[in-house]
C-alpha cells in the first residue's frame, strides 16, 4: 500500500484530477463558458505589477485600460486558433506544452521534503562531490631554470640552506628569481594552487611539512623552495555544514527521477509503432522486387 501511494504517476493523477475538478466548479453553467472572457481582479493586478516592473510606475487609467483590451484580444486569438486547430501540428507549440508538462511534473515531485536519513544517504553515496579538499598556507620562493641552466639543483641546495638559517620570517622577495608569482599564499584550496602552478607543485606542496622550509617542489614555471605556514587536511564533512547543498541536489535527483518514472508510466499507456521511412521502404521493395 504504501509503495503504491508513492508511485509518481498515482501524484500527477491526483493533482491533475484536482486541478479539474476545481476548475469545473468555477466554470459555470457549461454552455455559456465557450463564449465567456473573464479577466478577474488577479488578472489585472497582475497586468499592473508587470508594466511597473517595466516603466518603474503604475500605468495611467488609460493604459491600464489598454493592457485590459490587449489581454482580451490575446484571449479571443487564442480560442478561436485552437477551434481553428492552428495549434495541431506546431513543433513550438508541441515543444511549449511538453515544456510545461515537464515543469509541472517537476513541481510536484518538489513538493517532497527529503528526511535526515535520505539526505545522510544521498550524502554518502556522493561523498565525492562533497569532500572537503585540503587547504595550504604557504610562501614561496622562484628559482628560474632556464636563466640558472644545469647549476639550477646546486643553487637549489644552497640557498634552501640559507632560508633554513634564516628561519620562518625570511622574506622570500630577497631570495626569489624575478617572477610575478605571489610570494605569499593565505590559506587556499589545492585546486586553487593547481590552477595557478599545476598539480605537481599542488601534489608536492600536501608533502611538505609545516614550519620548515623545504624544496625544491617542482612547478610548470619551475622549482621552488616553500615554506608551510598552515595545513587543513581534506576531510569528509558532516551533514550539517553542507545539509543546503546535500538538500539542493538531493531534489534535483528526485525531480530528475520523477520525471523520467512519470513518462515511463505514461508511455505504457500508448501503443508506439515505428514505420520505416517513406524513402526506405521503397528501396527495400525495389530491392526484393516487391511491386
Amino acid at each position: 500500500m504504501k509503495k503504491f501511494l508513492k508511485d509518481p504517476l498515482l501524484h500527477f493523477l491526483l493533482i491533475g484530477a484536482a486541478l479539474f475538478l476545481v476548475f469545473g466548479f468555477f466554470k459555470g453553467p457549461a454552455g455559456n463558458e465557450e463564449n465567456r472572457i473573464v479577466i478577474t481582479g488577479g488578472d489585472i493586478e497582475a497586468l499592473q505589477a508587470n508594466f511597473a516592473r517595466t516603466w518603474q510606475r503604475p500605468p495611467t487609467d488609460s493604459e491600464l485600460s489598454g493592457l485590459i483590451e490587449n489581454k482580451v484580444r490575446d484571449e479571443i486569438a487564442f480560442r478561436e486558433a485552437v477551434a481553428m486547430g492552428l495549434d495541431q501540428d506546431d513543433g513550438v507549440i508541441r515543444r511549449r506544452l511538453r515544456m510545461k508538462m515537464e515543469l509541472l511534473v517537476e513541481d510536484i515531485a518538489g513538493l517532497t521534503s527529503p528526511t535526515d536519513e535520505e539526505l545522510q544517504t544521498y550524502l554518502e553515496e556522493h561523498m565525492d562531490s562533497f569532500r572537503q579538499e585540503p587547504q595550504v598556507s604557504f610562501k614561496q620562493v622562484y628559482l628560474n631554470s632556464d636563466k640558472r641552466g644545469a647549476g639550477v639543483d646546486e643553487a637549489a641546495k644552497k640557498m634552501l640552506a640559507e632560508l633554513a638559517a634564516a628561519g620562518p620570517n625570511v622574506d622570500p622577495e630577497s631570495y626569489s628569481d624575478p617572477n610575478m608569482l605571489p610570494k605569499g599564499f593565505s590559506l587556499s584550496y589545492v585546486s586553487d594552487i593547481e590552477k595557478l602552478f599545476g598539480p605537481s607543485f599542488a601534489n608536492g606542496i600536501l608533502d611538505v611539512e609545516p614550519g620548515n622550509w623545504a624544496g625544491p617542489v617542482m612547478s610548470s614555471y619551475g622549482l621552488h623552495l616553500v615554506f608551510v605556514r598552515e595545513r587543513i587536511e581534506g576531510r569528509d564533512p558532516q551533514l550539517a555544514e553542507v545539509r543546503e547543498t546535500v538538500e539542493r541536489e538531493w531534489t534535483a535527483k528526485q525531480r530528475r527521477e520523477f520525471k523520467e518514472e512519470t513518462y515511463k508510466k505514461l508511455r505504457e499507456r500508448y501503443a508506439i509503432i515505428i514505420e520505416e521511412p517513406l524513402l526506405q521502404a521503397n528501396d527495400n521493395k525495389i530491392s526484393t522486387g516487391s511491386k
